[in-house]
């Protein structure tokens, strides 16, 4: 079958070069483990996946790995990688917009569409003395089909999230370390133009001994195809 592939160019201990789309038709190329190690980055800081820096990033090698293994050829790898993990796993800011606009090309016009605003929330002090705290985000069908959500996972186990669609809270999603984070038939569907409500909690009690400032991830799973997965951030200051 012929594909278009996205060449990614990596340096060795250099780092990763720019990545760019060849428009040339391309057959069944394989890719090497190296590169996709490369390509995209631990979540928590931003190394590569192969430095096996945290569980998160273990965990995310371990996916890929079993992607080659199976003789994915590159764009299958890289497809399957950010339909799992988001878009924003490339390392490279010019690799992860190419990648972007090569999806867009590929969408159907009436696609579903997931937009979440704000991106991100500033909770302020939070001490622990006081307990859990939540905040909202909007999330939003801006598409032309129907939207399904069909999973939400967090960063750190003192996060957790839920959604309320149509006023109706759904059960609360925490840190996925790939085995689900939720019940596995759940899942929430947004008409065009439909908006629903993330609440995001966070408890200062899971970590009792941390002091200072915390960044804490979400992440929301649905059927659009171009952002399979898109996120939203919370940062705060924990006080006594």
């Amino acid at each position: 079958m012929v594909i278009i592939v996205a060449v990614f160019l990596l340096g060795g201990a250099g780092g990763l070069a720019a990545a760019k789309l060849a428009s040339s038709p391309v057959t069944d190329v394989q890719v090497s483990y190296e590169e996709i190690y490369e390509t995209f980055q631990c979540p928590c800081c931003g190394q590569p996946i192969s430095a096996d820096c945290c569980q998160l990033a273990i965990e995310r090698k371990g996916y890929a790995t079993g992607l080659i293994d199976a003789g994915l050829d590159r764009m299958q790898v890289m497809e399957k990688y950010v339909a799992r993990y988001g878009i924003d796993s490339f390392r490279n800011d010019t690799a992860r917009a190419e990648f972007r606009e090569y999806m867009l090309k590929k969408a159907p016009r009436d696609r579903p569409v997931v937009e979440v605003s704000p991106e991100s929330a500033d909770l302020g002090n939070v001490s622990i003395a006081g307990g859990e705290v939540v905040t909202t985000f909007q999330v939003k069908n801006a598409g032309k089909n129907r939207l399904v959500i069909t999973n939400l996972a967090t960063s750190c186990g003192c996060t957790t999230a839920a959604l309320v669609v149509r006023g109706v809270e759904g059960p609360r999603f925490g840190m996925d370390m790939g085995q689900g984070s939720g019940p596995a038939e759940w899942e929430a569907e947004l008409s065009p133009g439909e908006t629903a409500t993330l609440k995001v909690y966070y408890d200062p009690r899971v970590h009792e001994d941390l002091r200072g400032f915390v960044i804490r991830e979400v992440y929301i799973y649905s059927n659009d195809p171009v952002d399979p997965v898109v996120k939203v951030r919370i940062s705060l200051n924990q006080v006594e």
